[in-house]
């Protein structure tokens, strides 16, 4: 029996050594594989790391390439005037300019059409360096005029009486606006492009300004002010591009500087005139009776005999030393100064346009300028509407209709162009009819579009008298490494 139990306890006790020798094994080769996974998890994990870090450094270079866009058009718009040449300039030099963690290279070059052009073009490259890492950013932009806007104005308020001007539930503003001014809001109008106001923000020196729109809120002697978009439900503006409030103010244009240099310029190869004047655009010929296209007409006013000047065969300036009347068809380029009050007695349009205001390739541009105000006359033909296809600018007043709150309701006054005031001008009045909408009881009412053309080119001089160091942005871009700046160490 003992020998059977030790027999078995023998076996027992191999089959444990053996057994152990086998759990020892798989120790190790557990310990292995452990080992081999830990390994390959902290080599993920540096490469990882790395990657962040590359990844952190390509960031940190766009924001720095960001940052050398803006020094960049800042150092642009601080220049005296737009640099000429088609030379890459270095603003800051060819090394780089170091920031925190890294450092930017910028250069700004010139379009080679500026010579060519009636409005300059800069190209601004700026490259940011972190690491060994580089992003380039391409920023192309060209000076801004106030026509770039189909609403500019430098105050919001009527002349001579000081009373904010509303925007109600019949505007429907098709394009883009800017104002030095506060916005003021009656209803639900509608802005179909950007709006930009500047009251309240750099420029603005009244300390009481605070970026806001001014809301009706239903009651005549209970305005508020907003930053908010709406200002339900008594006032729900349709921003269907956003808005932008607290901008940069926008230097307005002065009447002497402008007046001195269209005297000048209209007597050096235009027309120069003085006194009261009539210009009619493509008048009937007094023998055929036909359409003059292509040509402008004047004379003084009250007298019979007219003046015909093909307006190719001068540079496009007319300046009238005193005030003018305006209407006819333009087939060409041509801008119309007077340092007095412009008055369009009948409608004012493009040879090449149609119901819907410039067709697609009209190369036809009118420039109206006024020392003081542009007035739609209350005359017969402007009784049952009125059209304007024109860039316009009243320097020192506004833009408006006759008589705009007396007598029958006169239709629409339809603009495709742009409109520059230094105040907002009246066109019309309305007033709430039985369900409650506004309606109009004398005057227009408005149906203006911007011409988009303005964007690019200009009416003739209207870059000599109204350029100034602002630029607009065209066209934001990142570029490929090849166009990286590289900085001289």
């Amino acid at each position: 029996m003992r020998r059977f139990c030790t027999r078995i306890g023998s076996s027992v006790a191999r089959r444990i050594k053996a057994e152990s020798g086998m759990a020892l094994f798989g120790v190790v080769v557990l310990a292995n594989v452990m080992l081999l996974l830990t390994l390959s998890v902290l080599s993920i994990g540096a490469a990882d790391a790395g990657l962040a870090a590359k990844r952190g450094d390509k960031s940190a270079a766009f924001y720095l390439a960001e940052g050398g866009l803006a020094k960049g058009m800042a150092w642009l718009e601080a220049q005296a005037g737009p640099p000429g040449g088609t030379e890459k300039i270095m603003p800051f030099g060819e090394a780089a300019d170091t920031i925190g963690c890294g450092s930017y290279t910028v250069s700004v070059t010139p379009d080679s059409m500026n010579g060519f052009s009636d409005r300059p073009r800069y190209t601004i490259l700026s490259t940011g360096h972190v690491d060994g890492e580089t992003r380039t950013l391409e920023l192309k932009v060209r000076q801004e005029l106030l026509t770039d806007f189909l609403y500019f104005t430098d105050q919001e308020i009527q002349p001579g009486v000081g009373n904010p001007l509303w925007f109600t539930d019949r505007d429907v503003i098709d394009g883009p606006l800017f104002s030095n001014d506060q916005l003021s809001i009656h209803g639900n109008p509608t802005f179909k492009y950007h709006v930009t106001s500047a009251y309240g923000g750099v420029g603005d020196n009244n300390d009481n300004h605070t970026p806001s729109f001014l809301y009706y809120n239903g009651d005549s002697n209970n305005h508020i002010e907003s930053d908010a978009q709406s200002n339900a439900p008594y006032d729900t503006p349709q921003f269907l591009d956003g808005y932008t409030l607290g901008a940069d103010q926008v230097e307005y244009p002065t009447l002497a500087e402008v007046v001195l240099d269209a005297r000048t310029t209209a007597r050096r190869d235009g027309i120069s005139l003085a006194g009261v004047y009539d210009i009619e655009l493509a008048r009937p010929d007094d023998d055929t009776g036909e359409p003059m296209y292509g040509y402008v007409s004047y004379k003084i006013s009250g007298k019979e005999t007219w003046t015909d000047v093909e307006i190719s065969s001068f540079n496009g300036l007319l300046f009238v030393n005193g005030s003018c009347t305006v209407s006819g068809v333009l087939d060409g380029q041509l801008t119309i100064a007077t340092n007095g009050q412009l008055w369009i007695t009948d409608d004012v349009t493009y040879r090449d346009s149609g119901p819907d205001g410039p067709n697609e390739y009209c190369d036809d541009m009118l420039g109206l300028v006024a020392g003081s105000d542009i007035i739609v006359d209350d005359t017969e033909p402007n009784m049952d509407d009125c059209v304007v296809h024109a860039a316009m600018i009243s320097l020192d007043n506004c833009f408006k209709a006759d008589n705009y709150n007396s007598g029958p309701p006169r239709g629409n006054l339809t603009v495709y162009g742009s409109i520059v005031q230094s105040f907002r001008g009246p066109i019309g009045s309305s007033e709430p009819g039985e369900d409650g909408d506004l309606v109009v009881r004398s005057g227009y009412d408005k149906d203006y579009h911007f011409d988009w053309r303005l964007q690019e080119p200009s009416p003739p001089h209207f870059y000599e008298f109204f350029g100034g160091t602002q630029y607009a942005q065209v066209r934001w871009r990142e570029v490929p490494e090849s166009y990286a700046l590289t900085p001289l160490e």
